[in-house]
């Protein structure tokens, strides 16, 4: 199989369903590593500080050694943020 034919088909078989609701029994994980992606770019220490002051959601025993959290609970978190703009400084 050729690498361009192997990758159409692992694209092909790991596209999430438009249709499928998300529910309790197909929630997406989302670890630590993959934060960044997702615009949350703080460190562990300071994960869980926020988490001890309730301010970030806690995170989910996915399996023993796995820690993660709900996709739908870091969208709603990046909701509830306030938005402000940056003052630019002005140049003289």
């Amino acid at each position: 199989m050729r690498t361009n034919e192997f990758r159409a088909q692992l694209a092909a078989s790991t596209k999430p369903s438009a249709g499928l609701a998300r529910s309790p029994e197909n929630e997406i994980f989302v670890a630590y590593s993959q934060l960044s992606a997702h615009g949350i770019v703080f460190t562990r220490v300071h994960l869980r500080r926020l988490i001890a002051a309730g301010i970030f959601p806690p995170a989910v025993q996915i399996s023993p050694n796995r820690l993660g959290w709900r996709l739908s609970d870091l969208a709603a978190w990046k909701a509830s943020r306030p938005m402000a703009r940056m003052a630019v400084a002005e140049a003289t």
